[in-house]
């Protein structure tokens, strides 16, 4: 099993007393503290702009590369954003479109990955409709976040 440490360092400050010498306040004093992380554990999530997720391919944990992101889109009435994975089809042709949940994507070793979904599956499901209205396609400049393991 790989083991990471995370430090995190807060950073301490001084006040001047009335004689002029600088003292620590205890709850502003420099701390580290190490956390282990273990097996797939989650890190912080990383900001990333949606131009740069765009044509990115995504990987099942094991690999297996399932396609590539068509486009990152938001649900105006709950908020939540997609990345459209688009699959199959030959030299650009046939190609389907499938919403994967943002939250459900992770970052590994500088790869999309998402758990619980393989080819065959992709392959049963109808292709998806992003033209309907409660989408809203995001723009290149935007940021979302996305978890890293």
């Amino acid at each position: 099993m790989m083991k990471a440490a995370l430090v995190v360092v807060l950073l301490g400050a001084t006040t001047a007393d009335p004689n002029g010498a600088q003292a620590q306040t205890p709850q502003t004093s420099a701390a580290v503290q190490v956390q282990q992380i273990q097996g797939n554990a989650v890190l912080p999530n990383q900001a990333l702009r949606v131009g740069d997720l765009e044509r990115r391919d995504i990987y099942t944990p094991r690999g297996e590369r399932l396609g590539s992101v068509k486009r990152v889109v938001l649900n105006v009435t709950d908020g939540l954003t997609f990345l459209v994975l688009e699959y199959g089809g030959i030299a650009g042709l046939g190609e389907k479109e499938f919403p994967l949940p943002v939250e459900k994507v992770y970052l590994q070793g500088g790869r999309l990955v998402v758990p619980e979904l393989t080819g065959a599956e992709l392959e049963a499901v109808a292709d998806w409709d992003v033209d309907n209205q409660k989408y809203r396609e995001m723009a290149d400049s935007e940021i979302i976040n996305v978890n890293r393991r």
